[in-house]
């Protein structure tokens, strides 16, 4: 591990280089630390790749790997981190943008406290607004009464995404726009799970993060702002590929019972919504046939 570069910021591009771009500009801005930018493009078309390499290729600091297939989220992350060096590993969207120090604000905060594994920031939207940062885990109390009896029945009471938090709180499940790991201890959980192409990596993650006995946390006073679907559109195809990664989360983590009680509970859900949402009813059948892998976007 280089003694050089303190933080590695870690990214994926998909045909979306100004918001990359920007992204990039944001840790000029506010990173303080030592860093490496690492950059995996998931075969991008040409113009979008030539715009973010004429913006890179100057900079020693950024390392600008190209695949040669879109491979997803979860296996473009492990392939830039074959690349990293550092200390700390920053996961983090191209639709995102510092909004202060975060790599220093999470690196010192994780330095302090070796129980913390995870560490995710404060989410903001376009307008300044408290976006998603965390959630619940799937569970079958959810489902069945909701986020505020789940909570309660959890040994953490872990808070309400609703709330407005104002000091470092332990969360179950972390947003993937923005996770930062010591390098050692995300080597350790296994890193992604790339059998996940778009979607799920992140409650994946947090859950093997709690599983090994380490805990995950919420650091308000380092914050990002997300642009909502910057770096995906919403289509069918996009939709179905969230039940795909859904139900192989379900596959993963729960026994027969629980598994087959959360599947049965999403076909109802997707029933009732088959005749008001666009698309309903094409997933509620990809539900009743549990979404099968071979339909993932991975194979087109």
């Amino acid at each position: 591990m280089s003694e050089n570069t303190f933080v590695s910021f870690i990214t994926i591009n998909y045909n979306s280089s100004k918001f990359t771009i920007d992204l990039i500009k944001s840790i000029y801005k506010y990173s303080s630390v030592k860093y490496e930018i690492i950059i995996v493009d998931n075969k991008s078309k040409e113009n979008d790749l030539v715009n973010l390499e004429k913006f890179t290729m100057y900079d020693s600091k950024i390392k600008l790997i190209k695949n040669s297939s879109n491979e997803g989220f979860a296996s473009g992350n492990m392939l830039g981190v074959k690349h990293a060096k550092g200390k700390y590993f920053f996961f983090i969207n191209n639709d995102t943008r510092l909004l202060n120090d975060c790599s220093l604000i999470m690196s010192k905060y994780l330095d302090i406290n070796k129980d913390i594994v995870l560490a995710t920031a404060k989410v903001k939207d376009e307008k300044g607004n408290f976006s998603s940062s965390y959630k619940l885990f799937p569970s079958l109390t959810k489902e069945l009464f909701g986020n505020s009896i789940a909570r309660k029945f959890s040994k953490h009471n872990f808070p309400s995404n609703k709330v407005k938090l104002d000091k470092p709180t332990l969360v179950e499940v972390v947003s993937g726009s923005c996770m930062f790991f010591r390098a050692v201890d995300f080597n350790m959980i296994g890193g992604f799970d790339t059998e996940f192409f778009l979607y799920c990596e992140e409650e994946d993650l947090s859950k093997r993060v709690w599983n090994f006995g380490k805990k995950v946390i919420f650091l308000p006073d380092a914050e990002i702002l997300h642009h909502s679907g910057g770096s995906t559109t919403k289509n069918f195809e996009i939709e179905r590929e969230y039940y795909i990664s859904y139900i192989y989360l379900l596959n993963k983590h729960f026994n027969f019972f629980v598994k087959s009680s959360l599947k049965t509970l999403l076909i109802f859900k997707l029933f009732r919504r088959s005749f008001k949402k666009k698309n309903g009813f094409k997933l509620f059948l990809c539900a009743l046939n549990s979404c099968p892998k071979a339909l993932s976007l991975r194979f087109k």
